[in-house]
C-alpha cells in the first residue's frame, strides 16, 4: 500500500481560481449599493467580496510556486520572470482590492490608491499571464494544462470579448467588468491546478512503488 501527498500549492491555485471565475457571478448577487450599512447583511456582502475579490488572486500567487516547481531546474529564465511578474501583478491587485473593500466594509466609498493598485497590477499579470500561458502549453503535454495555457495568454483578448458581451447584455452592471478580468484566469486556474495536483500525486505513487 503506498500513501500519496499533495502540496498545499496546488490545491491553494485550484481554489484561487474557482473563487475567482465566481467573482462576477458574487458581486452580481449581492452589492454594498443593496444593503444598510452596519446590518446583517451588510456583512454579509462584505465577507462575499473579501472571499471572492480579494483572496483569489492571492491563492492564485501561491499557486504558482507549484507551477515553478512541476517546470523543474530546467526552466528557461524567461519562464520563471514570467512566473514572478505574474506574482507581482496579483500582489498588487490582491492590495488594491484589499483597500477598496476595507474602506467599503467601513463604510466610506472607493479609495483612488486601492484602484490604481488594482489596474496597474491587472496590466503587470497580463504581462507575466502571457508568458506563464505559453510556457505552460509547451512544455505540459496533458489537455487541461494545454488549455490553461491557451487561456493564460489569451486572457486578455478574452476578457475584452466577455466585457463587450457584458455591457450589452448588463450595461447597468459591474459584473461584466469583473467576469472580463477574472473568468478567463480563473477557469485556467482550476484547470491548471487540478493538472499539477494530478502530476504530483502520480510522481508520489511512482517514488512509493520504487
Amino acid at each position: 500500500m503506498s500513501t500519496t501527498t499533495v502540496s498545499p500549492a496546488a490545491t491553494t491555485g485550484m481554489a484561487g481560481g474557482a473563487l475567482w471565475a465566481l467573482l462576477p457571478v458574487a458581486w452580481a448577487a449581492a452589492s454594498f449599493d443593496d444593503v444598510e450599512f452596519g446590518t446583517l447583511a451588510w456583512f454579509g456582502v462584505a465577507a462575499a467580496a473579501w472571499i471572492f475579490a480579494v483572496l483569489p488572486p492571492a491563492l492564485i500567487a501561491v499557486g504558482l510556486t507549484a507551477l515553478r516547481r512541476a517546470l523543474g531546474d530546467g526552466t528557461p529564465r524567461i519562464a520563471r520572470a514570467g512566473i514572478v511578474v505574474s506574482a507581482v501583478g496579483l500582489a498588487s491587485m490582491t492590495l488594491g482590492n484589499g483597500i477598496e473593500i476595507a474602506s467599503m466594509t467601513a463604510g466610506h466609498g472607493e479609495v483612488a490608491l486601492g484602484h490604481a493598485l488594482f489596474l496597474i497590477g491587472f496590466l503587470v499579470s497580463v504581462v507575466g499571464s502571457i508568458v506563464v500561458g505559453v510556457v505552460v502549453f509547451r512544455r505540459r503535454s496533458d489537455a487541461p494544462s494545454r488549455v490553461a495555457g491557451m487561456l493564460l495568454a489569451l486572457a486578455l483578448p478574452l476578457g475584452i470579448g466577455i466585457a463587450i458581451l457584458g455591457s450589452a447584455i448588463a450595461p447597468g452592471s459591474d459584473a461584466g467588468f469583473w467576469a472580463a478580468i477574472a473568468v478567463p484566469t480563473g477557469l485556467a486556474w482550476i484547470l491548471l491546478g487540478r493538472s499539477l495536483r494530478s502530476g504530483e500525486v502520480a510522481g508520489t505513487r511512482e517514488l512509493a512503488a520504487a
